[in-house]
């Protein structure tokens, strides 16, 4: 099993660990496996992930390719696509949760052209939607996808057809309409020199795994000095606080900022095997 850091840019030879803003760094033989911001996958743009609070739909954080060994739930599932709604602060918009639930919309809802979007986007939801909430109630969705739906033309969000009201920033929560960055490429390139590599995170330092910081070993602290603020698969998590339970060695470490998504200042951890998400600032 392999460890791989994310960078971001134009061209492999100049990439940062953040989108336009962040470090440069150097990923040896980079590939280009994805992209952040902007556009979602070729899903329509009916299965367009919404916000259970507003139903305004969810910003489009990050779609990446994964390497075989990461492809944890089958092989034909080539990549995964994140979301986030960021709506922990937003108002809550009457009847968006039980739309987005399943509940079949009232006449009246029906009637109301946003509240009906949201229910026909309960209807067109993605099969392989996985709906995730962090600690402070905010919305995520993550998505595996097919090698047809990852290489298919990208979608574009809903049209906007907000009533009067709904384009609150005060009350709106971050959506596509209102916050989508540009869209910039992903590369991966292989992460050597991490004695994790393979390894479950633990707090506890189960099974080997040695915790961010906490060895006294020169070369270990050279090592995470140099990869810390990176997004990566596998390896050695940073979180902000500690480490949660459930990780696998196959965990996702997203960065804020990437692709716009605000973790205010923090990461989360995205578990590809078992499921787990945890956020922390």
């Amino acid at each position: 099993m392999k460890a791989y850091d994310l960078g971001f840019g134009e061209s492999a030879d100049a990439l940062t660990d953040r989108p336009g803003k962040g470090t440069g760094i150097e990923l040896p033989d980079a590939r280009a496996a994805g992209w952040c911001g902007g556009r979602a996958p070729g899903i329509g743009a009916a299965a367009w992930p919404r916000s259970p609070v507003t139903g305004l739909p969810m910003i489009h954080v990050i779609t990446l390719e994964l390497p075989v060994e990461y492809r944890r739930k089958g092989e034909e599932l080539v990549a995964v696509s994140f979301f986030q709604a960021d709506d922990h602060v937003a108002s809550r918009v009457e009847g968006v949760a039980g739309l987005l639930a399943g509940d079949p919309p009232t006449e009246e809802q029906a009637a109301d052209p946003f509240l009906a979007a949201v229910a026909a986007a309960a209807a067109a939801r993605h099969p392989r939607q996985q709906d995730l909430e962090d600690e402070i109630g905010g919305a995520h969705a993550l998505l595996r996808l097919t090698a047809g739906e990852f290489a298919a033309p990208r979608t574009g969000p809903p049209a906007d057809i907000r009533p009067d009201g709904l384009g609150d920033r005060y009350r709106r929560g971050r959506n596509a309409w209102d916050d989508s960055e540009p869209e910039t490429t992903v590369w991966l390139g292989e992460r050597t020199g991490d004695v994790n590599t393979g390894i479950a995170p633990s707090e506890d330092g189960d099974g080997g795994y040695v915790g961010a910081w906490s060895s006294e070993d020169e070369e270990l602290d050279a090592f995470w000095s140099s990869v810390q603020g990176r997004s990566h698969l596998g390896g050695t998590v940073m979180p902000c606080q500690g480490v949660p339970p459930g990780l696998t060695p196959y965990v996702f470490e997203l960065e804020d900022g990437v692709g716009g998504v605000n973790f205010g200042g923090g990461n989360a951890q995205i578990d590809l095997a078992s499921g787990v998400f945890d956020w922390a600032q």
